[in-house]
């Protein structure tokens, strides 16, 4: 069994609550169920959805489009927006060919550099706890080379020895400005083509061999979710033999009439949601405005009420219970632990009187453990900021839980 599923059993015990009264679809499930943060896809979204990536607003073309001139207005919203309502933040994203800052392209390779690291030294100092990172989007079907791609690939290295050697670079580059965060790529059109997810195993790969990745994104556009579902679920599986979880990280399912959006969903979210090497599903929009509005891939209709699809997912949602494996029986309630978050030392309730308490990454990677009866405090400054899952056996042989940030 691979680590990272150890995350998924720890984190069906953590809920993120919203205080407005309906709750996200997902609250308490093992996987998150997001979506975009934009003007168009704000409203309500609490009641819905339980993680946030801003939609263009952390593009580099829509922060610095005038170079040395910042517009952090939205992406600030949805950073802020997240952290208020305990959602994990995904950020989206540093590089990539699309939607990048015209400027860059006249500078030479050194200069494109100087500006690489300027731009990622900003974005960490201003948001340093995002907790995942597209490091780089696209890197396959539209990486930084040619005219009207920021043309910053060679700047990066070039191909190289590897035929990656840029992506190494942003990644390296990357997990030295971010630390706390969990590095991700995202493609399209892997999904449906089980060679092209070769070759995006043999990008990973290579940055695997230095731990510069912990998570791989996949989206999930209605164009690439056309394959039969033996053909996605052969793909979901070969990129979970990497050992790495997979993050969907962009879902729409176009609906040009009620039953026909509700019978595609039916069919490919089960695929993904119920997958195990799938720790969650960003939809990419669910109102009306969102990128595929002339589709009418919005689940929410113009005038306002839900469609069949949204309804259906719902009730799937909450009634599927994602497999446990040896933990399913156990009851769960939660830790008193404080304070919370935490900087330095960490307090127990004496009263719980628990035993082999465990501290675990968001991906799955134990950090911290004990096999005793905790009575005392736990110093937890060595370890990096960022939010982890605190899981233990109380005395009555029950598994407790609690999410634990680390400041």
């Amino acid at each position: 069994m691979k680590h990272v599923k150890l995350f998924w059993i720890c984190f069906s015990f953590v809920f993120f609550i919203n205080a407005k009264g309906q709750s996200p679809i997902a609250e308490g499930k093992t996987k998150f169920l997001g979506g975009i943060h934009s003007t168009s896809q704000i409203e309500d979204f609490e009641k819905y959805w339980n993680q946030v990536t801003p939609e263009n607003a952390g593009k580099w073309g829509s922060v610095e489009s005038t170079k040395d001139v910042y517009n952090w207005t939205q992406l600030d919203q949805a950073y802020e927006f997240a952290h208020n309502n305990n959602f994990p933040f995904r950020y989206h994203v540093l590089l990539w060919g699309n939607q990048q800052p015209s400027w860059i392209e006249g500078l030479s390779a050194e200069e494109q550099l100087e500006e690489i690291i300027e731009w990622m030294d900003t974005v960490a100092a201003r948001y340093p706890d995002i907790d995942y990172l597209e490091v780089i989007n696209e890197p396959l079907n539209d990486p930084p080379y040619g005219t009207g791609n920021g043309n910053y690939l060679n700047a990066l290295g070039g191909t190289g020895v590897t035929g990656f050697d840029w992506m190494i670079t942003g990644f390296r580059m990357a997990r030295e400005r971010f630390p706390n965060a969990k590095l991700m790529v995202n493609e399209y059109n892997i999904l449906n083509s089980p060679g092209r997810a070769t070759t995006y195993i043999n990008a990973i790969s290579e940055l695997q061999q230095e731990g510069l990745i912990d998570i791989i994104g996949v989206q999930a556009h209605a164009f690439t979710t056309t394959a039969d579902n033996e053909v996605m679920k052969s793909v979901l599986d070969m990129l979970e033999d990497t050992g790495l979880p997979v993050m969907v990280t962009e879902l729409d399912i176009d609906g040009p009439s009620d039953s026909k959006q509700l019978e595609d969903y039916q069919r490919i979210f089960p695929l993904l949601w119920e997958h195990q090497a799938v720790m969650g599903i960003t939809l990419w929009g669910f109102r009306p405005g969102l990128w595929r509005n002339a589709e009418q891939a919005y689940l929410i209709d113009t005038d306002g009420t839900e469609r069949s699809a949204l309804k259906w997912l719902r009730e799937y949602v909450e009634t599927t219970d994602l497999t446990l494996g040896p933990l399913a029986d156990f009851k769960t309630s939660s830790i008193l632990i404080y304070p919370n978050p935490v900087s330095d030392y960490l307090f127990i309730n004496e009263s719980w009187n628990i035993k082999k308490a465990r501290i675990i990454d968001l991906t799955g990677n134990e950090v911290w453990a004990n096999e005793q009866i905790m009575t005392e405090k736990v110093y937890l400054g060595d370890l990096p900021k960022g939010y982890y899952i605190f899981t233990a056996v109380h005395k009555d042989g029950s598994l407790v839980t609690s999410k634990l940030k680390i400041q």
